[in-house]
């Protein structure tokens, strides 16, 4: 069983979808179901985890109502804001939604440096872990220390780092700092990767399978072969690389270097990790 660990479902609209800018033409158009349906189905895939694109309870409803229509949808992972005071009664609304696997927060969009040390999403994190909701870590390689000292302050929670946490590929640089910050949460048990994300930050015409292979062979050495899992990021991997394209060149370096754990990698640590 093949799970897609990441992927993305939207209703363009060029307001509501304001990153989306001119260089990334080929996403101004709606992905639903009929479109993931097609995707998955042509690349061996039955099953997957639609993630947050936009920061409203709005869309992690959506996505829900989603979810509801087919089993091909095995969990989503929504948005809440947890640094509200009433995060407790906003989560007990979810109480029956089983689909709901956990949530994200932008936290690359953060101009903030002290962000991740605010003790309101600190608390609202840690209310995520007694509540057994798993969380998917989004940032760029530079905010990976306050990601360190942020979790570090809840060591119960269960975290995936989305797309490697977005180190610079394109040019290669402080590719020491990423791997020795990422050595460190590695550390945590608790604490997964996913092999997504990565294609869109190399060069989107003239990347290469040699200039994603350091990143992947590091993110496969630190969290081994059972805190590994395979995401596409569809469709933002459009804008550097087709499906199949970004599927293959992940599965052609676990064949290489550690055929056994293809399917761990490509389903059941993303089965465990989500509880699904």
């Amino acid at each position: 069983m093949y799970i897609d660990a990441h992927h993305h479902l939207w209703a363009f609209d060029p307001i509501e979808y304001d990153w989306i800018d001119d260089s990334m033409k080929v996403l101004k158009t709606d992905f639903q179901l009929s479109e993931l349906k097609q995707t998955l189905s042509q690349n061996g895939f039955s099953g997957s985890i639609a993630v947050q694109a936009r920061q409203t309870l709005e869309e992690t409803n959506w996505l829900l109502s989603l979810a509801k229509q087919t089993d091909l949808i095995r969990g989503v992972v929504g948005w809440i804001d947890l640094k509200s005071p009433d995060l407790q009664e906003q989560l007990s609304c979810f109480t029956e939604q089983q689909k709901l696997v956990g949530f994200r927060h932008v936290i690359q969009g953060e101009t903030d440096p002290d962000f991740m040390r605010n003790p309101d999403f600190i608390k609202g994190l840690q209310t995520l872990a007694d509540k057994g909701y798993r969380y998917d870590l989004l940032i760029f390689a530079h905010q990976l220390p306050a990601a360190i000292e942020m979790l570090a302050n809840v060591p119960s929670l269960h975290v995936v780092i989305d797309h490697i946490a977005k180190p610079n590929i394109k040019t290669g640089d402080k590719f020491e700092q990423w791997q020795q910050n990422m050595n460190t949460l590695a550390q945590n048990p608790k604490v997964f990767c996913k092999l997504s994300g990565m294609v869109t930050e190399a060069d989107w015409q003239h990347w290469s399978t040699e200039d994603l292979q350091p990143y992947m062979r590091t993110v496969l050495e630190l969290f081994g072969e059972k805190r590994v899992m395979f995401g596409s990021d569809w469709p933002v991997c459009l804008v550097a690389g087709e499906y199949q394209t970004i599927k293959q060149l992940v599965l052609d370096f676990i064949n290489d270097n550690a055929p056994q754990a293809k399917d761990d990698i490509f389903g059941n640590n993303a089965g465990r990790f989500y509880q699904i």
